[in-house]
């Protein structure tokens, strides 16, 4: 046995060690969710209660690494202040932040409240518009590589798809427009958005599951990539 080959060995023992541990814990959790019933009710008792607590274990690993996130994204624009007027962008975004939290800690203090529900609060209202915001510019920018991308179809090389592309594209974001005195355009539109592209939209949501459920299989057979390396 050479030197070379301890590392090797030890890797590979850790990688069956970690398969061996995800395995277990994967069908603890599956066992826990639902109740077999050939077991025991003690049993599934037992075991939804090591589910669950799995779960939680989970839930909170997962907000310690967005808290995380948040104060990484923090540091590394708190540093782009120096650089003006290239870190107007990063002060307007630790401002946003800086400002939200504080309106929500004064909220969660009752010191700040408006309204009586949890729906008519001031961050969410925030939150609401700016999300609004993004999706509006979003929205727009999708609007313009749509059309550049027909345009650019079309001066490379005119095709049937390339004309049914142009062609739908051009009856939605006509369907959309406020034009008055037609009715064909917005029914053509509907069309479209209910016949064709909720056929592509299941198809790729078919796609997800069908990728999760192989990749969640993968995990519990001990055949991914990570147990390998």
């Amino acid at each position: 046995m050479t030197a070379s080959q301890t590392p090797r060995r030890r890797l590979r023992l850790g990688a069956a060690l970690l398969a061996a541990l995800t395995i277990g814990i994967a069908l603890i959790t599956l066992l826990g969710l639902e109740p077999v019933p050939t077991l025991p009710p003690e049993t599934n008792q037992m075991l939804n209660a090591f589910s669950q607590l799995l779960i939680q274990l989970v839930a909170v690993i997962g907000a310690i690494a967005l808290l995380l996130g948040v104060l990484n994204l923090t540091r590394f624009h708190a540093a782009q202040l120096r650089q003006m007027p290239r870190g107007l962008y990063s002060l307007l975004l630790l401002a946003t932040l800086l400002g939200v939290l504080s309106v929500r800690a004064l909220e969660r203090s009752g010191i700040l409240r408006i309204g009586n529900d949890e729906a008519s609060a001031l961050s969410l209202t925030i939150l609401d518009v700016a999300q609004v915001a993004v999706e509006s510019a979003l929205a727009g920018l999708i609007f313009f590589a749509l059309v550049y991308s027909a345009a650019r179809l079309m001066r490379k090389r005119v095709t049937l798809w390339n004309a049914l592309f142009l062609a739908a594209l051009v009856i939605v974001l006509l369907g959309f427009s406020p034009l008055g005195g037609t009715t064909l355009l917005p029914a053509l539109r509907e069309w479209l958005l209910s016949v064709p592209v909720n056929a592509g939209t299941r198809g790729l949501l078919i796609g997800v599951a069908l990728g999760t459920v192989v990749v969640g299989v993968r995990v519990l057979i001990g055949r991914d990539r990570t147990f390998r390396e």
